[in-house]
């Protein structure tokens, strides 16, 4: 590379970086400075808002709703990328084996509900999930004698749980499969003259060389569950009571909701 190319290459950075700045940088940084004011949505505060410190800190922490909001979203992160963790890398085992049939169904079923909106897909589930007889999965449990279960009222937030594993799965199965079919097959059938088993090489081979993948997912997963909304407050709008209010269903009650 000359030295014209090497100061033009830079010049097309530019545009990305003005975005990165003007729609990140600066966001992040008044959403610092205004958490330092009293700025409100409504009323006086709207406009003529002024610095008071740490008040806003002050009143967060002492607030026992914020804890138990941060308790249930760390308790519904945990459960997720658990239960999207062993989804994801079972269907990609699937999918990575050369002889397995059902890869087109399987690869539909897990991908479906990427191309679904978070809020078509709460109402699905609200069906999926309604009270008695009217909803689909008591219904398919009454046919082995178990009797209806009111899902979102015992089980809130097992049930917003499930609906995650079916919701983002898709992803983690993705990004495993990238990983599973990069690994070279010499290794694999070295392996296997040494006398590994399909554990053996899950355990000690195939997850230790895709180990930066499985990062990568989390990463992203975890800043997902954190941040989650659309899809918890369409099903069950943070209730019954506060049991599913995370801390997205929280930031919008306090901001929107308690004005």
């Amino acid at each position: 590379m000359n030295r014209i190319q090497t100061r033009i290459v830079p010049l097309f950075l530019i545009p990305a970086v003005l975005m990165i700045v003007v729609f990140t940088f600066f966001p992040a940084l008044w959403a610092v400075y205004v958490s330092f004011t009293n700025l409100a949505l409504a009323g006086p505060n709207a406009l003529n808002y002024k610095f008071i410190g740490l008040s806003n800190f002050t009143r967060l922490f002492q607030d026992g709703e914020f804890y138990d909001s941060l308790v249930l979203t760390l308790q519904y992160t945990l459960f997720t990328n658990v239960g999207q963790f062993v989804i994801g890398m079972l269907a990609a085992m699937l999918l990575n084996r050369r002889k397995f049939k059902g890869k087109t169904i399987v690869l539909a079923i897990i991908i479906l509900p990427m191309v679904i909106p978070g809020l078509i897909q709460a109402i699905i589930w609200s069906s999926m999930l309604a009270n008695g007889d009217f909803g689909t999965l008591n219904r398919l449990i009454g046919l082995i004698g178990i009797a209806p279960v009111s899902w979102t009222q015992q089980l809130p937030l097992l049930s917003v749980v499930l609906v995650n594993f079916w919701n983002n799965s898709g992803f983690a199965m993705i990004l495993f499969l990238a990983g599973l079919e990069s690994i070279p097959t010499e290794i694999l059938e070295s392996s296997q003259m040494d006398g590994a088993n399909g554990w053996h090489q899950l355990i000690y081979i195939k997850i230790p060389l895709i180990r930066f993948m499985i990062l990568l997912w989390l990463l992203l997963n975890t800043i997902g569950c954190l941040g989650v909304f659309d899809l918890v407050y369409a099903l069950t709008r943070g209730g019954p009571g506060t049991a599913t209010e995370l801390l997205g269903i929280y930031i919008y009650n306090q901001g929107f909701s308690l004005l």
